[in-house]
């Protein structure tokens, strides 16, 4: 019985009246269809047959038309109520019951035209079609329904003033209960207008709110999304000059480390110092090229105006990449204190909004000392299931009433121009939505302390960055030559079989000729010629289902419809280390090959 209701409710029909409408309609549809010829069944195996065929009317009397016109329009009637039932199964509902009541009327016309209208004063049809048409279709309907029934009645009369039964006095009868007949229909009609009228206003308005709700929710998301952006780039505003200053420190540690190679030059009968010399100089050199990398993806990520994307990622770890641009934020007599736990913390949270409120905290902490102090940030283990990240100053603090006001939008005690209000407001929002909770604890003249609790996040689970027995076939896209024949050589010595293209044209010529499908496509988003998320496409449409590894600086449209998004999708931004590449791949590849043989065993 449920599966049976279940397939009634569900009719393809867009209008939620309608829909529930339908549901009793079916059902209706199918009882009339039923019971008409059922009915006119029982009649004809119980009735004297030669007297029903020919006392149906009296201007008739005497032959069998008005007997099959009885017939043919009962059997129109049934027939038009499954027609109703198979178009309202299509999602034609207005036009199932608009022919129904139509069938009706026009039978019902026929019918008293030729059987007049003595035995047929008190037939129900036409409420049932005044009913449906007033709650099914609406005022309009229902008094066409009305203006029918009346034109069945008046056809029915005249047929019987021009044909006269046997008693005169019948027709004065049947002319002096017309007025009752038509006020008594009148009265339903307008029952039923009103009542309509009323549930379509009463829907209209409801829906009409709904509608208002909608758009309000979507201008509130786009001024929180556009609150955000105008976080991040205020941020990128006061960390730019401190950025530069650091980027310039990077590129002055690597000039100075590269001069180290004019040893070689020098007279020296001992290579070996020599030699660790420059070993230890190419290690500085790559430390400070991760350094500046870091600096850089930091500043692209702040100034990218991007949906929310969740991750699962450690908060100490976090903290410490973190760490040079807290500084950055703080004036030299502001001591600036980072305490990450040894232990992994994870959590699951978009990870620009995590460092993006963790600035907007530390520059209220800034703000809170203009005469210096220090400032403490930790983050540690709370509990059994929670990570605590605090944030702690020795600045003015704040009163009990501030305090209670503190995440109210616009809220600020800064002069005009200092600040918006908004800061705390956006962290409080971005922690809440996190299932986390964030709260101040402040006392005037001796600091604030800010604690944020957050849901802590299954660990990331390292099954495999490590290299594989089995040779992985790699395709490598990439346009920059340097860059593809270092790759190139990491992969091969990783063990794999390396097929290279210098750019989107050559590899859909590769495409072509090529027989066997990649384990790995590594490719570059950014190329002169086509970008990586269309070559993906092009890709996918002949081996759909081969993962990929997205390489670039700053992939732009992540989360987008198109093939950045896709599932089969690993994101690996530049600058890396070749062997971070090399681990990635066995990692993707490996992933594949088990998913591969989950499908096989489902």
């Amino acid at each position: 019985m449920k599966r049976a209701l279940a397939w009634f409710a569900k009719v393809p029909v867009g209008d939620p009246v309608d829909r529930s409408n339908a549901f009793f309609m079916q059902f209706f549809f199918a009882f009339y269809g039923c019971m008409q010829p059922l009915n006119k069944l029982y009649i004809l195996a119980h009735a004297n047959l030669h007297l029903l065929m020919y006392s149906h009317s009296h201007e008739l009397r005497g032959t069998s038309i008005p007997f099959f016109v009885d017939l043919a329009t009962d059997a129109a009637m049934s027939a038009s109520a499954w027609i109703g039932f198979y178009l309202i199964r299509r999602g034609l509902f207005k036009q199932a019951v608009k022919q129904f009541l139509t069938v009706v009327i026009v039978s019902a016309v026929l019918y008293f035209g030729v059987t007049g209208v003595v035995d047929t004063r008190n037939d129900s049809i036409f409420f049932v079609a005044m009913i449906i048409a007033g709650l099914m279709l609406g005022r309009r309907a229902l008094w066409y329904v009305y203006g029918g029934t009346l034109l069945a009645y008046f056809t029915g009369m005249t047929v019987e003033t021009l044909f006269p039964p046997p008693l005169p006095q019948f027709l004065v009868g049947l002319y002096a209960g017309l007025p009752g007949t038509m006020f008594t229909y009148a009265a339903v009609a307008f029952v039923l207008d009103r009542s309509v009228q009323s549930l379509r206003k009463s829907y209209d308005q409801v829906n009409s709110q709904h509608k208002q709700l909608q758009r309000e929710i979507a201008e509130r998301e786009l001024v929180q999304e556009q609150l955000l952006h105008a976080q991040k780039m205020d941020a990128v505003g006061r960390l730019a000059s401190g950025i530069a200053h650091d980027i310039h420190n990077v590129l002055g540690v690597i000039l100075g480390f590269a001069r180290t190679r004019q040893r070689l030059e020098e007279p020296n009968d001992d290579i070996e110092p020599v030699a660790q010399e420059l070993a230890d100089a190419l290690e500085g050199t790559e430390l400070a090229a991760r350094r500046g990398a870091a600096v850089c993806r930091k500043l692209l990520n702040f100034s990218r105006r991007s949906v929310t994307m969740t991750e699962t990622f450690d908060v100490a770890e976090t903290l410490r990449e973190l760490l040079p641009l807290l500084r950055q934020l703080l004036p030299p007599n502001v001591h600036l204190d980072v305490n990450a736990s040894d232990l992994l913390l994870p959590i699951h949270f978009d990870r620009n909004q995590f460092e993006l409120a963790l600035l907007n905290l530390v520059t209220n902490a800034r703000d809170a000392m203009p005469d210096g102090g220090f400032c403490v940030v930790s983050a540690a283990k709370y509990g059994e299931n929670q990570v605590e990240i605090t944030i702690r100053d020795s600045g003015i603090g704040m009163s009990d009433e501030t305090v209670r006001r503190v995440f109210e939008p616009f809220f600020t005690t800064k002069p005009i121009g200092v600040g918006t209000g908004l800061g705390l407001s956006v962290v409080y929002d971005l922690i809440s939505r996190a299932g986390g909770t964030i709260a101040i604890e402040s006392t005037p003249g001796l600091g604030t302390c800010v604690r944020i609790h957050l849901p802590k996040s299954e660990a990331v689970a390292e099954d495999a960055l490590q290299p594989s027995a089995q040779s992985v076939r790699v395709w490598l896209i990439d346009d920059d030559d340097d860059l593809r024949m270092l790759l190139r050589a990491a992969l091969e010595q990783g063990g794999c079989v390396v097929e290279e293209a210098a750019n989107g044209a050559q590899a859909m010529r590769q495409l072509t000729e090529s027989k066997l499908a990649p384990a790995v496509l590594i490719c570059d988003h950014r190329m002169p010629d086509m970008d990586g998320s269309t070559l993906l496409a092009h890709i996918r449409e002949r081996y759909p289902s081969v993962p990929a590894i997205l390489i670039s600086s700053y992939i732009e449209g992540d989360n987008s419809s198109g093939q950045t998004g896709h599932a089969l999708n690993e994101r690996l931004p530049k600058p890396f280390a070749p062997e971070t590449l090399l681990a990635h791949v066995h990692h993707v590849a490996r992933r594949n090959a088990l998913q591969g043989k989950s499908a096989d065993l489902q």
